[in-house]
């Protein structure tokens, strides 16, 4: 299943959300489609909490267009990536591909500001991010949202296992990202 969402402008800067779902093969899965529906009707509100956060981020200064890709996955094409790219033979919560080394707004870099900049993929795994939204007792959606704004930094160059002093870095932005798309939301219902 695709999904191209309708661009959201803010402050001149459009940020599309693709979101792909590339299904789970087991047919007992506890993760529905119902589950895709929900979170495909949480993309805008990511899409303008992600444009905000990048407007104020100097690498997109005079950037137009911005586009992610997010694929929702399960555990079995996740674990299979993971040990693709990582070499880490284990299922994993997010993956992020980045198309960019450092977009980071307290780091200096090479890239010039283009009129459009596709940041990279990010894959979430369903079944993981159920079981943890069950752990952390939020729901699916929160937890999605979690991931999806820690794969965001993670394109933006933020890399929580360099040191302790980035994982602190990412942390909090993570935090602050996260708590403003909860309030958007509530806002919203």
């Amino acid at each position: 299943m695709r999904h191209l969402l309708n661009f959201v402008t803010f402050l001149e800067m459009k940020l599309t959300i693709t979101l792909y779902d590339s299904g789970i093969k087991k047919k007992t899965s506890k993760v529905s489609k119902a589950h895709t529906s929900e979170i495909l009707s949480l993309v805008p509100t990511l899409e303008k909490s992600f444009a905000l956060f990048l407007n104020k981020n100097p690498h997109f200064k005079g950037v137009k267009d911005v586009s992610i890709s997010m694929t929702l996955c399960g555990k079995r094409k996740i674990q299979s990536m993971n040990q693709k790219y990582r070499q880490i033979d284990k299922a994993t919560d997010v993956l992020s591909f980045p198309v960019f080394e450092n977009l980071r707004p307290d780091k200096k870099s090479r890239s010039k500001n283009l009129p459009q900049i596709e940041l990279g993929d990010l894959v979430i795994c369903k079944e993981i991010a159920k079981a943890q939204a069950r752990e952390f007792k939020i729901s699916y959606e929160q937890e999605v949202i979690h991931l999806a704004v820690h794969g965001f930094l993670h394109l933006l160059g933020f890399d929580h296992e360099i040191s302790a002093k980035e994982e602190k870095i990412m942390e909090q932005y993570e935090s602050v990202l996260v708590n403003k798309i909860y309030k958007k939301l509530k806002a919203n219902h």
